[in-house]
C-alpha cells in the first residue's frame, strides 16, 4: 500500500490576486498626497470587487480596503471644500460688519 504524496505550502494552489483591486487600494491610498487618484481608486476598487465575486480570486480585503478608504477619504474632501466655502462667504460678511462698526464710534 503506497501512500498518497505529501502537499506541501510551496505545491498548493493560490488563487490569483486581482490586479483591479490592488491598483484600486493604491489609488485610493495615494490620493492623500494627490488627490486626482481618488476617483480612478474608487471605480477600480468596485470593479475588483465584483470581479473577485465573479471569478474567486483572491484580493478581497484589498477591494474593500480601497473602497472603504476611497469614499471616506471623498467625505473628507467634499467637508474641506463646504467649509472652505462657507468661509469665503462669511468672512468678509463679519469682517464688513465689524470694521462698519468700529468706523461709526
Amino acid at each position: 500500500m503506497t501512500n498518497p504524496p505529501a502537499t506541501t505550502p510551496s505545491t498548493m494552489s493560490t488563487a490569483p490576486l486581482n490586479t483591479m483591486a490592488l491598483v484600486g487600494f493604491i489609488l485610493s491610498l495615494s490620493s492623500v498626497a494627490v488627490g486626482i487618484t481618488l476617483i480612478p481608486g474608487i471605480v477600480l476598487s468596485h470593479i475588483g470587487f465584483s470581479q473577485i465575486k465573479r471569478t474567486g480570486e483572491s484580493g478581497r480585503g484589498f477591494a474593500l480596503a480601497g473602497i472603504i478608504v476611497g469614499y471616506c477619504l471623498l467625505g473628507l474632501s467634499v467637508l474641506a471644500v463646504f467649509t472652505i466655502v462657507l468661509l469665503a462667504i462669511l468672512f468678509p460678511l463679519i469682517f464688513v460688519n465689524a470694521f462698519s462698526a468700529m468706523r461709526m464710534r
